[in-house]
């Protein structure tokens, strides 16, 4: 966790785990408590309720977006292949918070919506300063979606849609797409 430490991070990781395993159901305070190994009034001295917790879990969703995409920025002639590299990771502590933010989102909730559109935006934004080329860049981030959605039905072996010789011949065909100057 970037935004919090201790036992902070425990509440807040036992939060989006349940998050991600019940739905929003299923991430009550008391449940959030128990898998933290707190009281309930323990899990409370960190976050005064679910509502705490759930604008704790956007702002550390951000806070990780926000480092991976700087991460892309660091590197602009790998950052095409990091974003759909990275897409194949289902396990991350990055890939857990947005899943828990869409289980949040699927409720309406605009603040989870809003959290959600910025982490895309930031990455957009950093693979068009990378590959200095809008449609390229939103044909990244729509095939790493796609990866992601794909990485996430695939068995754990034996998966023949989706395997890393996959994503590297996506990465070679979008990097040989890239044309000099700005595109529109």
């Amino acid at each position: 966790m970037i935004t919090v430490d201790g036992q902070a991070a425990r509440v807040l990781a036992a939060y989006t785990d349940l998050l991600v395993e019940r739905g929003i159901r299923g991430a009550t305070l008391e449940a959030v408590a128990s898998r933290a190994g707190l009281s309930k009034s323990g899990a409370l001295h960190h976050f005064g309720s679910v509502g705490a917790l759930r604008a704790a879990l956007f702002v550390e969703m951000r806070a990780q977006a926000g480092r991976d995409a700087e991460e892309m920025r660091s590197a602009p002639d790998a950052a095409v292949r990091y974003y759909l590299v990275s897409s194949l990771d289902r396990d991350s502590e990055l890939e857990r918070l947005i899943d828990a933010g869409y289980r949040v989102a699927q409720t309406g909730d605009e603040a989870a919506l809003e959290a959600l559109r910025a982490c895309r935006d930031d990455w957009l934004e950093a693979l068009v300063a990378a590959t200095g080329d809008e449609v390229l860049a939103r044909m990244v981030l729509f095939v790493g979606d796609g990866v992601n959605h794909n990485a996430l039905m695939s068995p754990p072996e034996g998966d023949e849609v989706l395997t890393p010789a996959h994503v590297e011949a996506l990465v070679a065909t979008l990097e040989a797409m890239r044309v000099p100057g700005p595109r529109a």
